[in-house]
């Protein structure tokens, strides 16, 4: 999957930050797009040349954090606590092929609430973003586990 987010991101500066052995519970189709759902917005909200985005996967009490972080545009505050909302955009005015139908953030938020899990934003306008998504690593007997990194 690095090679795709990679691809996405042109010519953007990317850290991967993955954390050796980290294992957890999950739909690998739903991570999945929960990771390009993530990384596609920092992509969207960075500058082409100058914009930077960190991916990081780390073991976390009670199981495992994966961050997004980007130095764009930022998120004003007035906006943060609608962007896992149906259909919310922040520039509505924006066309289609730039902004969305706004829904990716709130699938987002879905699948990781399928997976018990929690997913928060942080963002100061003119200084970026972060996404942070936890997943338990409770497993239940009969569960499949995947190693991430």
């Amino acid at each position: 999957m690095e090679s795709q987010l990679m691809v996405l991101a042109g010519d953007r500066n990317v850290h991967f930050r993955v954390e050796p052995n980290v294992t957890v519970a999950f739909d690998c189709d739903g991570m999945k797009q929960v990771i390009l759902n993530l990384f596609q917005n920092a992509v969207q909200h960075t500058d082409p040349v100058q914009g930077e985005i960190e991916l990081t996967l780390s073991k976390i009490a009670n199981g495992i954090e994966l961050t997004i972080r980007d130095n764009g545009a930022g998120i004003a505050p007035e906006h943060v606590p609608h962007v896992f909302d149906r259909f919310y955009r922040i520039e509505s005015s924006r066309a289609r092929k730039s902004g969305g139908a706004g829904l990716g953030l709130s699938i987002t938020q879905s699948i990781v609430e399928n997976h018990r899990g929690k997913i928060d934003v942080q963002s100061s306008l003119g200084t970026g973003t972060v996404f942070r998504v936890w997943l338990p690593n409770d497993l239940k007997e009969g569960q499949k586990t995947e190693v991430v990194s």
